[in-house]
């Protein structure tokens, strides 16, 4: 599968040596994550928002072929931690770890995961599959930029899901799988 290149801060130095433009973060420290593609030996090309839109739609299709793949092969273990650590952001990942700590000083409850968030169920089907991956909306005017990306996931039925991204360490991570993010930090508050 084609894999579109991004470089990070020696792009970021390159342009910012060629014509002075400088990115920055939220606070004027530079900022390391700013995407830049590689066009060939010694060119930098900054990319139009219709590429990065591009590349946070593929990601999805690439997430959601894997989340396929493992789940239905008959030697997967419903392991999401693997997936999580793949695709998902550093702090999608803070906060399961914060929510299974958590559950695990409550072992008499029943705790917060009372279904998997990969197949919006407790169950999954041997066809499940991901369909109608579209863009929704992306901001990189920001940083660090966001996208919403929408799908059908077909697991026994059809379920709409929202996919938030966030860019992160060069590349588009899992940041919101429909609210499971924001009910896993109210359930963290409480």
């Amino acid at each position: 599968m084609k894999k579109t290149i991004f470089c990070m801060l020696g792009a970021l130095m390159a342009l910012s040596s060629c014509n002075g433009n400088k990115s920055g973060s939220a606070d004027g420290s530079d900022n390391a994550d700013s995407v830049f593609m590689l066009d060939g030996p010694g060119s930098v090309y900054v990319p139009t928002e219709e590429e990065v839109g591009a590349n946070a739609v593929e990601t999805v299709q690439e997430v959601y072929e894997t989340v396929s793949e493992a789940y239905t092969s008959k030697d997967w273990k419903t392991a999401t931690s693997k997936l999580d650590e793949q695709f998902c952001s550093k702090d999608w990942n803070t906060t399961v770890k914060a929510v299974i700590e958590k559950d695990n000083k409550n072992s008499e409850e029943m705790g917060f995961f009372d279904a998997d968030y990969w197949v919006m169920g407790q169950d999954w089907s041997d066809d499940l599959h991901a369909t109608d991956v579209k863009l929704q909306d992306i901001n990189i005017e920001d940083y660090p930029w966001r996208a919403t990306v929408t799908l059908n996931l077909h697991n026994f039925n059809v379920i709409p899901v929202k996919v938030g991204l966030v860019y992160e360490d060069g590349e588009w991570k899992v940041d919101e799988l429909d609210d499971w993010k924001k009910g896993m930090k109210d359930y963290l508050a409480e």
